[in-house]
């Protein structure tokens, strides 16, 4: 697999010929830069590229698969032009430079720093933007001149490969001449942006976002690149971690973990997955920084980042509990103006771990030790982890809490547990996930069942049976504004408008969830984006589509509070408007249905109404009231 190569000017290589073998002191220093720290826009400039020459370290590597794609396309009879997107630090200037390295580009030339560079190769002429933005509007306007022509002629011999984020794009097309062919090529762009896909079939153009690559997947390959990197050699035979437990060796050690199914890796991933389906994406210079801090947070440090040259004074402290990996993850090695001002905290922090708990586990932290009925596993989830779990500064503020604190010992008892809580997130067995409820330490108690049912989506497996009770007992709950019970039909009502009211007592349909009579409601995938949602479907064929609403995250928890008993707006306001706009597209089409049906609502000057009562058992059910006019 293609790899590409973090180091010089952070997404560009230049490692030939650095040793393999630098010190550890070196290495953990060069790491250092990554981390959020204030002078991190050394990440993007020369003196990374100084470090690594000096120290002779070799540059952090990951894949590139989109490399491998390109390059035989501009060389095949296929080819046509091509535009990557995404945010900053998704690699979009690296791919640039590898596509021109592999179809025999040099690399001094392009080191020159170019604007615009030409390529020619074999019978054709590749011309390679690495940073749209970059470029003064006369520039730019001129090349997107060119760039219309050529994507809209079949015989074209010249191709191109632009780089930009997205905004920046649309606004070079935007301020570009209004000529045909640049409202015709910005047309297909912004589907291409928005669907992945154009009606347009006379362009020659693809596009790649690469803010949409699975950033879990990319996580893993970074945490795997920093923690096996050769910089880390002779890292064990230090005596600050064969004696005093270093929290730089620990909390690496931690981060390889056992093997993929690693507790803290599944959690992390987990964390990262369901923040990239609420719209939250991490470039590449998010999760290397995420990584480093992991690996090096201390708020006793400068910056918050250790070096080697911390770690004797930290353990002197006996504060190395302060390094922790769980607590890192959340910046809260950083003081915490700072860790709110970084957005990749703040994206991890929306999820609330630490400040959100259960009973049972809050139980455990605090009574474990001297209740029987926890006594198993207080030793196998709390004593069993010396250094970051029953530390003696933990068990000291858990005694002096259960003695009878003071208002000032009370609040360090909180950290404490707050600490703690995200250690457990994190390190929980699977066995006891479960009865410990390990999604009641988030914000987002259904992200276990969310999580299960996008897996078994992209398997083509069916979806579990909770997971759609949930979801169509929360719609009827929003629909109605009534505790309904009903799971195996979906209650449709309105207010007798299509006002957005709060209470819908009159009955407008019952929409069987299993298949029948044309009628169902399932959970599907969305072809659009990979996602999932559910589908109503009223008819058979095709004279009505199913009316699909797509499932974020945070949608399917506010789904779940309501079947449990939430208010709707008092969860989320946005969320019920969302739901409630979905309501009023699926009372439009069972209007159709009626159309198509020859239906009268009303004959003989009679107006029946259908009003929702609720049984004792809280099921919907019709009451018809004929009303003569």
């Amino acid at each position: 697999m293609t790899n590409w190569t973090v180091g010089w000017n952070m997404l560009e290589t230049g490692g030939q010929g650095l040793s393999a073998n630098p010190t550890v002191t070196a290495w953990v220093r060069f790491l250092r830069n990554y981390g959020p720290i204030p002078t991190n826009d050394n990440m993007y400039d020369e003196s990374i590229q100084r470090a690594l020459r000096r120290h002779k370290i070799r540059p952090i590597t990951l894949p590139a698969p989109l490399r491998d794609q390109l390059v035989p396309m501009f060389k095949s009879d296929a080819a046509v032009s091509h535009i990557i997107t995404g945010t900053a630090g998704d690699g979009k200037t690296y791919h640039c430079r590898e596509v021109w390295t592999a179809l025999g580009g040099d690399v001094t030339a392009w080191n020159l720093g170019d604007k615009i560079q030409r390529l020619a190769f074999d019978d054709r002429t590749l011309v390679i933007v690495k940073d749209l933005s970059e470029l003064r509007d006369d520039e730019s306007n001129e090349l997107i001149a060119e760039f219309a022509r050529d994507v809209a002629d079949p015989a074209t011999r010249t191709f191109y490969l632009f780089a930009a984020n997205h905004g920046q794009l649309l606004e070079k097309l935007k301020s570009a001449p209004d000529t045909a062919e640049i409202v015709r090529v910005s047309k297909v762009v912004e589907d291409l942006l928005v669907t992945g896909i154009t009606s347009d079939p006379g362009i020659a153009l693809e596009l790649t976002d690469l803010s949409r690559s699975p950033a879990a997947k990319v996580a893993m390959a970074i945490i795997d690149e920093v923690t096996r990197h050769e910089g880390w050699n002779g890292c064990e035979n230090c005596g600050a971690s064969t004696d005093g437990r270093c929290p730089i060796f620990e909390n690496r050690r931690r981060l390889i973990g056992e093997g993929p199914d690693d507790p803290i890796r599944q959690r992390l991933t987990a964390l990262i997955e369901l923040s990239e389906r609420n719209g939250s994406h991490f470039p590449v210079r998010q999760l290397l920084a995420l990584v480093a801090n992991a690996i090096l947070g201390h708020p006793d440090a400068r910056d918050g980042l250790m070096t080697c040259n911390d770690v004797a004074a930290i353990q002197a402290s006996g504060k190395v509990d302060l390094a922790s990996i769980y607590r890192n993850i959340f910046g809260e090695n950083l003081k915490p103006s700072k860790a709110e001002k970084t957005e990749l905290f703040r994206k991890l922090n929306a999820f609330g771990i630490g400040a959100e708990t259960s009973n049972r586990v809050d139980n455990l932290l605090v009574y474990g030790a001297d209740d029987p009925a926890y006594a198993a596993d207080y030793q196998a989830l709390i004593l069993s982890d010396p250094v970051y779990g029953a530390t003696p500064a933990y068990a000291t503020a858990q005694r002096t809490y259960l003695e009878g604190a003071e208002d000032g010992d009370r609040a360090g008892f909180l950290n404490v547990l707050r600490a703690q809580r995200q250690r457990l997130f994190f390190t929980m067995p699977e066995d006891k996930a479960e009865d410990y409820a390990l999604w009641d330490l988030t914000v987002f108690r259904y992200a276990g069942l969310y999580l299960d049912v996008a897996d078994k989506i992209a398997a083509k497996q069916s979806v579990p049976r909770a997971a759609l009770n949930l979801v169509v007992r929360g719609l009827n709950r929003i629909f109605t504004g009534m505790l309904v019970q009903n799971q195996d039909e979906l209650v449709l009502a309105t207010s007798g408008s299509y006002s957005q009211s709060k209470r819908s007592p009159l009955l407008d349909e019952l929409i069987s969830v299993p298949r029948s009579g044309g009628e169902e409601v399932a959970i599907v995938a969305d072809p659009g984006d990979g996602s999932f949602g559910v589908s109503v479907k009223l008819v058979r064929g095709k004279e009505i589509p199913p009316v699909f609403l797509s499932l974020s995250p945070t949608r399917f928890e506010f789904l779940g509070r309501v079947a449990e008993g939430a208010l709707p707006s008092s969860f989320s306001l946005e969320c019920h408007e969302d739901l409630l706009a979905f309501k009023a597209r699926l009372l439009r089409q069972t209007e159709n249905r009626r159309r198509l049906d020859g239906e009268e609502e009303a004959s003989d000057g009679e107006l029946v109404l259908r009003f929702i009562d609720l049984n004792a058992n809280g099921r919907a059910q019709p009451r018809r009231v004929i009303v003569r006019v």
